[in-house]
């Protein structure tokens, strides 16, 4: 029978006190409190996060489970990073509810062994690395004692830097799955701080918040004596130092320039119609070909008209006599008003089957010409997983599928070249969840894209901080390229994102919620911008996450160390026991 005593304080519980004594249950509420303050610090991180945006608690956010898991066995320290991390996503995925409420419960048990092994590696590294041989091998009271001397500095930068790389690196493995809400996304607002994302990505402002959470954890394991105050001060002269470079790259970055480039925004605030009746779909269409002549009817004639993901619940061509009207729709105002127009709708994938087979369906970006001709078609390149395709539906039982199943499977572009929306306009067309990923908007920029198009559609969430949630994930993509984010949304978030971040031009709604990320509401948005013809390359989108491989590469460095360390340490331990005398000598 598991002991919970041996357990939560790692220690093996002599035959002697097998029953509970004043002790032990000292050491088991200790260990609760410790979880308790570890889950704290994951729901100061989910505080950070929109929509309550308390970025300042970013800091502070990793302090907890840092100090607790650096001074326990790893098995304790694992248990102190679940903790954490279940506290970070009950409350930062709490959106999920609205499209089932059991989700928001079950994603924390998954998601939190990101920082569970993270937190795991933290006490052999913390031994490892910060204690010279001679130090470790005196015991437990020199290790107290070298905390507080200054000689302890040099080892206390290189546990903080390593273990906010370490976190990072952790991080950069979930980006490849679900990359939402990452401590990046703190940041959002912190307009200095964003601009060297253009340099090293969004993992590069992960890293500051981190690694001022380890300088914060570290002082307080020395109890605040004079090499942790040292670095804390290196922390804070650090976050100080990245705000001034931001200034400066901010400076480079705010060009004025006359705009060049006149798209209106589309926002027909439709409700959630995934499964719309006849009905309901020309609802959609008549309300959005509304809006499209509103826009073109206006004094000044816009260079495109941009409609919203998925703006009609219908396949665009399909044979369904609504599909039939959405094409002569789309093809009367382009013959009437000689307008080109992107539509965001659901299509197949080309070329269609002529055998009669199923065609694939895909989650698509139609640019029509101003005859109103299809020319150019972008397919959503990364599906949201269990919302557009099911991983591994083949290996999951039937009664999982049967509770998660949308009854679709979107089949995924492979296309990432820009799509040429006008003289000298090379957009990269990212369909929602998509303008999360900086290896998508990177690859657009690299292939000569001058600026990001986004087509969303939250509809799904018409009452959570989803789409608050959502811009704040975007913004920084237009910082890592360099390039203006013109945004359609469905029902909110049609705006104007600049390359250093700041947003503008965002659609007025009467009535509407202050906060400009809430303006839910129907309305169209003529928006103004420049577009350089060739625009200069961020060392982000020439280089990719270099900055991630260099701390991939620091990490190796840190874990061979500590690796040396314990073996040396090992080896004197058994030359000891080897060179020990017997009783009969």
């Amino acid at each position: 029978m598991l002991n919970l005593r041996s357990f939560f304080s790692g220690k093996p519980v002599p035959a002697a006190e097998k029953e509970p004594n004043e002790a032990g249950l000292v050491s088991f509420r200790r260990r609760l409190a410790e979880l308790a303050l570890c889950f704290a610090g994951g729901g100061c991180f989910a505080a950070a996060l929109p929509p309550l945006n308390f970025s300042v608690l970013a800091l502070v956010a990793l302090t907890p489970v840092i100090a607790v898991a650096a001074r326990s066995r790893w098995r304790f320290a694992a248990l102190a990073g679940y903790a954490w991390g279940v506290g970070w996503s009950l409350f930062a995925f709490r959106f999920l509810r609205e499209i089932d409420p059991v989700i928001p419960f079950l994603m924390p048990w998954v998601i939190s062994l990101w920082p569970a092994c993270w937190a795991a590696c933290l006490p052999f590294l913390w031994r490892n690395t910060l204690f010279p041989l001679a130090i470790e091998l005196d015991g437990y009271e020199a290790r107290k004692r070298f905390l507080t001397e200054p000689a302890a500095f040099g080892r206390l930068v290189l546990f903080a830097f390593g273990a906010a790389a370490l976190y990072t690196l952790f991080e950069w493995t979930r980006s490849r799955l679900f990359p939402w809400n990452d401590l990046s996304v703190t940041m959002w607002r912190n307009i200095p701080l964003l601009q060297i994302a253009s340099v090293t990505g969004h993992y590069g402002i992960m890293f500051v918040p981190a690694f001022f959470g380890a300088a914060l954890a570290g002082a307080a394991l020395t109890r605040f004596r004079l090499a942790g105050v040292k670095l804390l001060l290196l922390a804070a002269a650090l976050f100080a130092l990245l705000h001034a470079a931001g200034l400066l790259l901010y400076t480079h970055h705010a060009k004025t320039e006359e705009p060049n480039w006149f798209p209106v925004l589309l926002q027909g605030d439709i409700s959630q119609r995934r499964n719309a009746t006849p009905a309901e779909a020309d609802e959609a269409l008549d309300i959005y070909a509304a809006l499209a002549r509103e826009a073109l009817q206006g004094e000044v004639r816009p260079d495109i008209v941009i409609w919203p993901e998925s703006a009609v619940p219908v396949p665009f061509r399909a044979a369904h006599p609504i599909s039939a009207k959405f094409r002569r729709t789309v093809q009367s105002l382009g013959l009437s008003y000689r307008v080109p127009m992107l539509v965001g709708a659901i299509d197949f994938r080309d070329p269609l089957p002529r055998d009669g087979s199923t065609p694939q369906v895909t989650n698509s970006a139609l640019h029509f010409d101003r005859s109103g001709r299809l020319v150019h078609k972008y397919d959503k390149i990364h599906r949201v997983p269990f919302g557009e395709y099911i991983p591994f539906r083949e290996l999951l039982p039937g009664f999982i599928i049967d509770r998660i199943d949308m009854n679709r499977d979107l089949a995924p572009g492979t296309n990432f070249n820009p799509v040429p929306l006008g003289e000298n306009v090379r957009a990269g067309v990212a369909i929602c969840y998509e303008g999360i990923f900086s290896y998508l908007t990177r690859a657009f920029a690299l292939r000569g894209a001058n600026v990001l198009v986004v087509l969303s559609n939250d509809a799904w969430y018409p009452t959570s901080s989803e789409p608050e949630q959502h811009l704040a994930n975007a913004v920084t993509r237009a910082v890592e390229t360099g390039l203006t984010m013109v945004r359609c949304g469905n029902n909110g978030g049609s705006l104007v994102v600049l390359p250093t971040g700041e947003i503008t031009q965002v659609l007025e709604v009467p009535g509407a919620e202050k906060r400009l990320e809430l303006r839910r509401g129907r309305g169209i948005l003529p928006v103004r911008i420049h577009v350089p013809e060739q625009p200069e390359k961020t060392i982000f989108v020439r280089f990719g996450e270099w900055f991630v491989l260099l701390l991939g590469i620091g990490c190796a460095a840190w874990m061979l160390f500590a690796v040396e360390q314990f073996i040396r340490r090992k080896r004197h331990l058994r030359s000891l026991t080897v060179n020990q005398p017997t009783k009969e000598q």
